[in-house]
């Protein structure tokens, strides 16, 4: 039989195997910082060089040469089954394992081979008989192997099994895109299993060639092809399975067309489908999805479905975020399931408890009220001798109870009002109203607070300002009665001056201004803030809740006003509450 022509096509495939395996290393090299890409480099570099020299050990015509050539493979030879385990140790997730002492151990049983090689004609360890196959010069060695042979094919196909084996563990425990990955690496690695066996069976088709190199070539194609395609080295499969499966929300994966890709344990169990869920469409599991997308059209869904567990409902919030390849294009959508049933029961519980609260509040507002109601009518008819004479005495003890009083009920006003405001229950009622009429019923209360101090409590009406506006009197009144009181508390000597002003003709205000404390820069916000005071001595020794200032700027919200506040540290401040002028109509 003439092998002539097969042994020039064999060199040429080998040639272009070499080709193919440059080839790959300079595309590899561009990805060589990720996990195990130096492992997939060392063995396509390794498959290249094998069959460079099996190329011209064949192509040699001199024994000498074809022997240098043969001891030369052992370059390739020797560790190209190490780095396809130093990558299938990363892709598969125990890179851990490979510790600086285990890879250097490796390293060293992989090296035997290649000086031993080198110095076969002492020993005789690697090759015990070498000659030209069927004594003609060109064409590639016939060799019997020695022990050492058979030691280190030994140690290389332990390698190789291992890789076999980690391929094979990630193709049955990855799912979808992973899964074909694994699949593409583990049918590249049965070709030098067939390769290997057929040489040292003898069942080639040319017995004399040895088909190994070729076949981790296309092995070392298949890894690359996949490894370049998928690009799920940053997440290996292994490993991605730890976080996909332990996650605490579902999580599903669909593509491009709306069809589940991937699904982890927890979005399996929500949707209640122990079979496989996979390449099945979103919305046969969610007959809700294309109302949802149609309102949704340019963007994400957030939605929340209940659904019943053993007769229990459970509330899921669904949300989606897009996937996008490696030019920003989407290419599909990750779908998160929360379980948000004890959130949502929480929520309940809290509207029910601010509900009593609100409840609570009123009822307390009604029942102290109607004593205080008593008592500061009583204490004015003492104060202003409705019973006959009381001495001086007995009219300033009046005029204590009477601004004690007026106080707490300015306290019982602000939390109900708080309440109410928390709760969404106020409900404006504007009516016409003279602008003297909104301080004129406090003026009593808030002069006495003020002289109560030597302050002088000052009231301006800009002339220009409307006579009759349509407003809530109550609420505004409120806003006044909380500005002076807290302008008289923070203010030790001076005056509390109270404007009612036009501003334009869209807008009038209110401004309470005194020549008090002051506010730092710093606090000026927080003020407004519920329950919030200044932090100073001065304030600290005023006590109160906290409230007013935050009800104001509720109120004026409300009202769709907004509030101004100037004020300098020890110089005083001035608050302006804004609102929009509505006249009476004629």
């Amino acid at each position: 039989m003439e092998l002539f022509p097969y042994y020039i096509g064999y060199i040429i495939i080998l040639l272009a195997s070499s080709v193919m395996g440059i080839l790959l290393l300079i595309r590899i090299w561009g990805l060589r910082a990720t996990p195990g890409a130096y492992g997939l480099m060392l063995s396509a570099a390794c498959a290249t060089e094998w069959s460079l020299t099996y190329a011209m050990e064949i192509f040699s015509a001199d024994m000498s040469e074809k022997i240098l050539w043969a001891k030369l493979q052992y370059f390739g030879i020797s560790y190209i089954a190490l780095g396809m385990f130093i990558f299938a140790m990363h892709y598969s997730g125990h890179s851990g394992w490979l510790t600086r002492t285990r890879t250097a151990l490796l390293a060293l049983i992989s090296s035997v081979s290649l000086p031993l090689a080198l110095t076969n004609e002492r020993h005789s360890l690697l090759w015990t008989r070498i000659e030209f196959t069927n004594n003609l010069p060109f064409g590639p060695l016939s060799l019997q192997h020695g022990t050492l042979f058979y030691l280190e094919a030994l140690f290389q196909y332990i390698l190789i099994a291992v890789v076999t084996a980690l391929f094979f563990q990630v193709t049955a425990r990855s799912r979808s895109l992973y899964q074909s990955q694994a699949r593409i690496m583990l049918i590249g690695m049965t070709f030098p299993w067939v390769a290997n066996f057929m040489y040292l069976t003898g069942v080639n088709p040319i017995s004399s060639l040895d088909l190994t190199p070729l076949a981790l070539t296309l092995t070392n194609l298949f890894l690359s092809v996949s490894f370049l395609r998928y690009r799920f080295m940053d997440l290996r499969p292994i490993a991605q399975d730890s976080v996909f499966n332990a996650m605490h929300d579902g999580v599903v994966v669909l593509d491009e067309k709306e069809r589940v890709i991937d699904v982890n344990p927890l979005g399996a169990f929500v949707f209640q489908d122990q079979s496989d869920l996979l390449g099945i469409q979103i919305q046969n599991l969610l007959p809700q999805w294309n109302d949802w997308r149609a309102s949704n059209p340019d963007g994400e869904i957030n939605e929340e479905i209940v659904m019943e567990f053993a007769g229990r409902p459970l509330t899921f919030k669904l949300r989606t975020a897009p996937v996008l390849d490696q030019s920003g294009r989407r290419n599909g959508r990750v779908l998160l399931i929360s379980d948000i049933t004890e959130q949502k029961q929480a929520h309940a519980q809290i509207m029910e408890a601010s509900r009593l609260k609100s409840q609570l509040l009123a009822n307390l507002g009604h029942d102290l009220r109607s004593p205080l109601g008593a008592i500061i009518g009583y204490a004015e008819m003492l104060k202003d001798g409705s019973f006959g004479p009381m001495s001086e005495n007995q009219v300033k003890a009046a005029s204590e109870i009477l601004d004690g009083a007026n106080q707490l009920l300015s306290f019982i006003n602000n939390l109900v009002g708080q309440a109410q405001i928390d709760t969404g229950k106020i409900v404006l009622r504007e009516y016409p109203f003279n602008v003297d009429e909104v301080v004129g019923p406090l003026l009593s209360t808030l002069n006495f607070h003020a002289n109560k101090k030597g302050l002088a409590l000052i009231e301006y009406i800009d002339p220009a300002l409307p006579q009759r506006l349509v407003g809530d009197q109550f609420w505004l009144r409120q806003i006044v009665m909380n500005l002076v009181h807290n302008a008289v508390k923070f203010t030790e000597k001076g005056s509390v001056t109270v404007r009612f002003i036009k501003r334009d003709r869209h807008f009038w205000a209110i401004q309470v201004v005194d020549t008090g404390i002051g506010i730092p820069p710093e606090a000026q916000r927080r003020v407004f803030e519920a329950f919030e005071q200044v932090n100073s001595v001065e304030s600290a020794s005023q006590g109160g809740f906290g409230l007013g200032l935050s009800i104001v700027a509720k109120l004026t919200s409300i009202m769709n006003g907004r509030i101004e506040l100037e004020s300098e540290a020890g110089k005083g401040s001035a608050f302006t509450v804004i609102l929009p002028l509505k006249e009476e109509e004629n």
